[in-house]
């Protein structure tokens, strides 16, 4: 018995079945696919470079990260203003603390924000603020019985540090009832109640200021009845029974380089500026010394973050290009290899990594740091390191970049940092733009009437000045036309000059270019895999195109090949016929 090929049944579209190569021999299912194919060939073009163009969409999607991890190391890098200098990793401080007593840490808490001062203090602690707080008598009934008995009915007044409010107790309330009323009123009043379970049957009531402090302090009075008196808080109906104050509800007082100051809290914050100071406990005689310092360890681990984000995009630009300088042969992973966006990118990083910072020569007959090298960050030397992906890397000399901060910490500030420094205490800079110059401005400030009216400045941009240029102003703030921003402080009562000098360190310059290149529109990244996925989209559109027309065509060379195979059978048994009535005249003569 022969076999059913059943690779070689075409059904149509229509649903007609038809053996392929019935009558002619020919398998034209197959000999259809293999035209269809070889037309296909330019769709199959098509999928493969869409394919690779999605290999580098991924690519670039995976390097806009990276550079995203690089712009994000420059954030307190760059020279970001702030009012309270936290964008700023250089004045980042950190507190050591000595006492010729207890443990400092015990005493007290000391935090620092970067606008903190550097320079030493000396504490001492007189006394810590206290809450308020007194009790009832002993009363002789459970805490849940009723206590009209003892206390009779009536109102009473209660006043704390925010408020006052009257409470009235009815017959048949307990001293929880009694408790509950004064805690409802509590955020009126600032006075909270508490009930002691003494035993079986005693309890008594605590009042306790919900703030420490003299200011807190509670009073009250019994308005009608005598229950307060009753409970043995009050002497009579406005004098507070001082055998059952617990705490007088003291401020807070502490000696700070032998001056007195004294607060309603524990919580010291507007002592001195950026330092936050929290008494545990008082310890009079005992000298506390806190020492403010620059923390270097934070702009040093900043550095190096930058170092580690900047070699993570260019090793992975390395891996991504990697060309076999013996064979000339690109790598598998080489998919970017040739790609004008990533080329642009790494030539632009590596030209700031080497450049100038600008405009920092501040510094008198002295040497200011001006290239990352001078502190101890240098490009890998070519052929020095056998793995090809750290090429053009940055590597630390760790001994150098510490003596850097330790002993210029300012200076290496600026070979980071935008900078802008005044000559008149009332102009202050407050922000710059990645076109502000490293530049002299000698600003001319008109005012009159307790407001500026007009300011005009002159620029000198390497050794080049430019006369007369108007600034824009509104309210007390001043913007140049390159985007210098400043703020006026002066009284706006007579005309003020003001010279504002800016340098452009390495991270502003860094900062600038990255968000340049990872810009949400124009960002040389967001061009790259935009114009990739344009692409693809007009690949797709067009193999779809390629489909549908090879669609067509191939249920017009089926039907053709179909109508051939018809004709060869409607021949054959023709002929087949032909031969029978031959066959028969052969047999009757």
């Amino acid at each position: 018995m022969s076999s059913l090929n059943l690779n070689n049944i075409y059904v149509g579209d229509n649903g007609r079945v038809q053996l392929s190569g019935g009558s002619s021999n020919i398998d034209f299912v197959d000999t259809v696919d293999q035209m269809i194919a070889a037309r296909r060939i330019p769709a199959d073009n098509l999928e493969k470079r869409i394919e690779a163009n999605d290999e580098k969409i991924a690519a670039l999607k995976e390097l806009q990260t990276l550079v995203g991890t690089l712009k994000d190391s420059m954030a307190n890098l760059y020279g970001a203003t702030s009012f309270d200098k936290s964008k700023n990793i250089f004045e980042a401080k950190q507190i050591f603390a000595a006492s010729n007593g207890s443990d400092a840490g015990s005493l007290m808490g000391v935090t620092a924000t970067n606008a903190a001062a550097t320079g030493s203090y000396k504490f001492e602690i007189v006394d810590v603020a206290s809450k308020h707080k007194l009790s009832s008598d002993t009363q002789a009934v459970a805490a849940s019985a009723d206590v009209t008995g003892l206390t009779g009915t009536g109102s009473f007044t209660i006043t704390g540090g925010v408020g006052s409010s009257s409470i009235t107790v009815s017959a048949g309330d307990t001293l929880q009832d009694i408790r509950d009323k004064i805690n409802n009123v509590k955020d009126t009043t600032g006075v909270q109640a508490s009930v002691i379970k003494v035993s079986a049957t005693e309890s008594t009531i605590i009042f306790t200021s919900t703030e420490e402090g003299v200011d807190n302090r509670m009073s009250f009075s019994d308005d009608t009845g005598n229950v307060l008196q009753s409970l043995g808080i009050l002497t009579d109906p406005t004098t507070i029974n001082a055998a059952n104050v617990i705490d007088d509800g003291n401020d807070a007082s502490i000696t700070l380089d032998g001056i007195t100051v004294t607060r309603g809290t524990n919580e010291f914050s507007d002592l001195i500026d950026g330092l936050t100071i929290s008494l545990y406990d008082a310890e009079p005689g005992t000298e506390i010394t806190i020492e403010i310092e620059q923390d270097l360890n934070q702009a040093k681990t900043a550095i190096l973050d930058f170092v580690d984000a900047y070699n993570a995009v260019q090793t992975f630009i390395n891996e991504k290009t990697f060309v076999d300088p013996t064979t000339g042969e690109a790598s598998e992973d080489a998919i970017l290899l040739g790609n004008t966006s990533v080329k642009s990118i790494e030539s632009a990083l590596q030209q700031i990594a080497g450049s100038f910072a600008n405009g920092v020569t501040d510094r008198a007959g002295e040497d200011d740091y001006s290239v990352l090298a001078e502190i101890g960050l240098d490009f890998v030397a070519y052929g020095s390191n056998e793995d090809p992906l750290v090429s053009k890397t940055i590597e630390v000399d760790e001994a150098a970049l510490n003596a850097a901060l330790l002993n210029e910490p300012d200076e290496v500030m600026e070979l980071f940092l935008f900078r802008g420094k005044s000559n008149n205490s009332d102009v202050t800079m407050t922000g710059f733009s990645n076109k502000t110059n490293a530049a002299t401005y000698d600003f001319n400030i008109n005012a009159s009437g307790g407001a500026i009216t007009s300011v005009t400045y002159d620029i000198t941009v390497d050794g080049v000045t430019t006369t007369g240029k108007n600034a824009v102003v509104t309210g007390n703030s001043i913007r140049t036309a390159d985007g210098l921003r400043l703020i006026y402080g002066g009284d706006g009562l007579a005309n003020d000059t003001a010279t504002v000098t800016t340098s452009v360190g390495i991270g502003a310059q860094f900062y600038f270019e990255l968000d340049s290149i990872l810009d949400d529109e124009n960002g040389t990244l967001t061009q790259a895999i935009s114009d990739l996925e344009t692409q693809n989209t007009s690949y797709d559109e067009k193999v779809e195109r390629i489909d549908d027309r090879l669609s067509r065509q191939r249920e017009v060379l089926m039907d053709q090949f179909i109508a051939m195979e018809s004709a060869l059978a409607r021949m054959k048994n023709i002929q087949s016929s032909l031969d029978e009535l031959m066959a028969a005249g052969k047999d009757s003569s």
